[in-house]
């Protein structure tokens, strides 16, 4: 009996033992349970959270994104080129309008060496050694000239920055490259204008004053002549003072061409390839008495309508032809060519003549002159030529550019502006 109250008394003991560890366990179930509640609720914060900072982060992205191509259309789009280099020297932006006034692809420039892409003979009139820009402190400029694809002479305004971070650090440089060839053309055509108007006035003058004891002389020549018919040595003079009146007469002839007024009433629309075709033909046989020069023409597939004297352009175009052979001793070539440069949809556009040469060129000294009334470097000439060729340009609206090409020789562009055909 002893023994079994023992036993009993040992499994109630077992019981509530177990008992208690239940009670324990279904605490800490419970507890648990609590917690994660409380850990679900919490990752459901933290989800909350997460997907709120990522949608934030989204959206700053995104504003990053729009805010860095907006600078990028901004780049593309601003007129002046914009040639970024690294501390190692290579470049890093090319924008578009530095392709278009260098003529090079931003995709064969970038990543190289900048002082490959612009050796020393790229720029025309200056020195740099881009190897040691890395000293440059504060902001340079330059006027200088380079040939866009190897051809077209550009006129452009260079500029060289340190590029800096907003603490000053110096991360590399930043050139800016402006195009001012049109307005050089333009403050080129002002002031050639003005000599020109002030040279034309006195000239005029001149020319009649020259003219009114011409005219006496010639008369008194002639009757020289009709009374002399017997006397072969003073009859010979006077043929002579006769020839020497006709050739001065001539002279002013020209000097009133190179003054002739702005009188467009009886100008025509009229192809300009005809009287450029009849000026080869009326030099021809100068052309062929120098047998090494070769004549190349290249036209425009369309007639090129302008609105001008047919006369007065054969002069223009005879006088560049002339100009351009003599320009070429022994040999070499011309060559003409015509296109169109197409303008505003309100407007036909421009017409492109192009005189090239591979004669001995224009020297620095007498470029700025070649214009001017009277000067020549020939040994015989008036030097009206191309006074008078800048003259009927002029009246008919259009433009004329001479310089040195990349190779030897000159170039001539003369622009007329075109007019729509007459029906």
């Amino acid at each position: 009996m002893e023994h079994l109250s023992f036993q009993k008394n040992e499994n109630i003991e077992e019981a509530r033992i177990l008992g208690m560890a239940i009670d324990s366990f279904n605490g800490a179930a419970s507890r648990f349970e609590k917690h994660y509640q409380h850990l679900e609720q919490r990752v459901k914060e933290l989800k909350i959270e997460l997907r709120n900072k990522n949608e934030a982060l989204e959206k700053n992205l995104k504003e990053k994104e729009e805010v860095k191509n907006h600078l990028h259309n901004i780049l593309e789009s601003v007129t002046a080129g914009v040639v970024v280099v690294n501390l190692k020297g290579k470049i890093t932006t090319f924008n578009r309008a530095a392709e278009n006034i260098t003529g090079l692809a931003s995709k064969g420039v970038l990543g190289k060496k900048v002082d490959k892409i612009f050796d020393p003979d790229f720029f025309q009139n200056i020195q740099l050694d881009f190897r040691s820009l890395g000293a440059v402190r504060e902001n340079t400029e330059y006027e200088t000239e380079l040939y866009r694809k190897g051809e077209d002479l550009v006129h452009i305004s260079l500029s060289i920055s340190p590029l800096t971070t907003p603490q000053g650090q110096k991360t590399g440089l930043v050139l800016t490259l402006q195009d001012i060839t049109q307005m050089k053309k333009l403050e080129e055509q002002a002031s050639r204008s003005g000599r020109l108007t002030a040279m034309g006035e006195m000239a005029v003058k001149i020319a009649h004053e020259i003219r009114n004891p011409l005219g006496s002389i010639e008369l008194f020549a002639s009757t020289l002549k009709k009374d002399l018919e017997d006397f072969e040595e003073p009859r010979v003079l006077s043929e002579h003072i006769s020839s020497c009146v006709k050739s001065i007469n001539s002279i002013i002839s020209n000097l009133l061409l190179f003054m002739r007024p702005e009188q467009k009433a009886g100008f025509q629309i009229v192809d300009l390839h005809d009287p450029l075709k009849d000026s080869l033909f009326f030099s021809d046989h100068v052309i062929q008495s120098n047998e090494h020069i070769e004549v190349i023409t290249s036209y425009h597939s369309e007639p090129l309508m302008v609105l001008g004297d047919s006369e007065l352009l054969k002069q223009m175009y005879l006088n560049l032809i002339l100009n351009a052979v003599q320009s070429m001793p022994g040999d070499g070539k011309l060559m003409i060519s015509t296109k169109k440069n197409e303008c505003t949809q309100n407007s036909p556009g421009f017409a492109e003549i192009r005189f090239m040469d591979t004669g001995t060129g224009i020297s620095k000294a007498v470029r700025p002159r070649i214009f001017d009334p009277f000067f020549t470097t020939k040994t015989r000439g008036t030097g009206l030529g191309l006074a008078i060729v800048h003259n009927i340009i002029k009246i008919h609206g259009g433009s004329i550019d001479i310089r040195n090409s990349k190779k030897d020789g000159a170039v001539c562009i003369v622009t007329l502006p075109l007019v729509e055909p007459s029906d």
